[in-house]
């Protein structure tokens, strides 16, 4: 779809409009990603670190779950963007278009009803990301009687720039196999994705000076992506 876009195959206004196309957009190319490297990304652009967030044992992902509305104050059903269960915990990522100013908190407490309805016999860690739409950075609670589930946040603008400081460093190692060529392909076609949406993702400065040299400590561990946490900033 979003060489359709650039192409001018589909009408771009109304594809930036939409918000779920964003996050389909988005989070089906960071699913391609090897697990480690979309926990580097999701961890380095959130606000706030999250204990225990193991995104390397991805049981399944769902967009748009339609979970019942009982408890809740919605008619029919709730529905979070991104759902995501790994062998530990439980992950709503509700997204918003922009990046500031959309989140609502009694939609964070609906979600949180709806999802114990859902699953709450499992007794699952549930860890909740807002994207976009902030109000504020600040980790904050959900307010109930029964439930004590934190809201991270973290920006839209935050994970591009993630993605392409990882984008760079891969290519900073000027031997790409055919494994880091693909990966470099998804990080090249996310960084499109925004461009697609008006996030601005033009190249910073460091990125037209060629490195001086990389050690060859830090070159072994960018040749295996299971290191990829101990990339050096």
């Amino acid at each position: 779809m979003i060489y359709a876009v650039k192409h001018n195959k589909v009408d771009r206004n109304q594809f930036k409009l939409n918000e779920d196309s964003l996050t389909s957009s988005v989070f089906e190319r960071l699913m391609y990603l090897p697990k480690e490297m979309f926990q580097h990304i999701l961890e380095k652009a959130l606000y706030d670190t999250i204990p225990g967030l193991d995104l390397t044992s991805i049981d399944s992902v769902e967009y748009w779950p339609n979970w019942s509305a009982n408890g809740t104050s919605n008619s029919t059903h709730v529905q979070p963007d991104v759902f995501i269960r790994t062998r530990k915990s439980d992950i709503i990522i509700e997204t918003k278009r922009y990046d500031i100013k959309q989140q609502d908190p009694f939609q964070w407490k609906k979600q949180v009803i709806a999802y114990h309805t859902e699953y709450g016999e499992e007794q699952k860690e549930l860890i909740y990301i807002a994207l976009g739409g902030l109000n504020s950075n600040k980790t904050e609670p959900v307010l109930h009687d029964y439930y004590n589930t934190k809201i991270y946040k973290c920006k839209w603008q935050r994970i591009l720039d993630v993605v392409k400081e990882v984008l760079y460093r891969l290519e900073s190692t000027y031997d790409l196999t055919n494994n880091h060529t693909a990966i470099h392909n998804i990080l090249s076609d996310i960084i499109l994705a925004f461009g697609m949406y008006g996030f601005f993702t033009g190249e910073w400065i460091e990125r037209f000076i060629k490195p001086e040299s990389l050690s060859i400590s830090n070159l072994n561990k960018m040749q295996d992506l299971n290191n990829i946490s101990e990339w050096k900033n």
